[in-house]
């Protein structure tokens, strides 16, 4: 077990470089004027890579909330085993919608679009972004049921803070997207990502690596 804490603690960090990554990339290109530009700039290299990279960092995310969960699975059977069927709920959401965005609207619609300029196919993106919204839907309300299972399984102070920060997140962007309570604006959201992302993932990693269970 301790060598899976171990692991599970190098992929959180490595999943932070991922999106240190990942946020380098959207600040450094420019904002897409059009549906066009942006479905021809989803097809340039350093999205490719990005995309990539995202896609397997979700199997690394499923990988570490099974390590979590998995250190109490003995204690309380029943609450770790909904934390890790949620997550994995939220790892197979994951991983789909990222393999259609990468496989389909970042490789094949883009090459279509270039070969035959036809508009039919920016409607076709813009059905998926529309289908791939709807689908967060059950994807972060499983990982809400996670959370919370995972703040009932763990008496230690600093997991239930660390999942705390994960419920207020995902709380408050469930209520702003489909509630229409404006708690955390995209806008908003999309400026302190990275940081809410930082302030989860790093504390986790200590806890992963250095902290032990109770």
């Amino acid at each position: 077990m301790k060598r899976m804490r171990t692991a599970a603690g190098v992929v959180a960090i490595a999943y932070i470089a991922i999106q240190v990554f990942q946020d380098i990339v959207y600040r450094s290109l420019p904002v897409p004027a059009t549906p066009a530009d942006d479905l021809v700039q989803s097809a340039t290299t350093l999205h490719i890579v990005r995309s990539t990279l995202m896609l397997f960092a979700m199997v690394g995310l499923v990988f570490i909330y099974t390590t979590v969960a998995l250190q109490r699975i003995r204690v309380r059977p029943i609450v770790a085993s909904v934390a890790i069927a949620c997550f994995g709920v939220f790892g197979l959401f994951e991983i789909g919608l990222r393999s259609v965005e990468l496989f389909w609207t970042q490789l094949q619609l883009p090459a279509a679009y270039a070969a035959t300029h036809d508009p039919g196919i920016l409607e076709q993106a813009a059905a998926f972004a529309e289908i791939q919204g709807a689908l967060y839907f059950p994807l972060m309300l499983a990982t809400w049921i996670g959370s919370v299972a995972l703040w009932m399984l763990f008496p230690d102070r600093l997991i239930r803070a660390i999942v705390a920060i994960n419920l207020g997140r995902i709380t408050a962007r469930m209520l702003t997207v489909y509630a229409g309570i404006p708690l955390l604006p995209t806008a908003i959201y999309e400026q302190i990502y990275l940081g809410l992302v930082i302030v989860f993932y790093a504390p986790l990693a200590y806890w992963l690596l250095r902290v032990r269970a109770e």
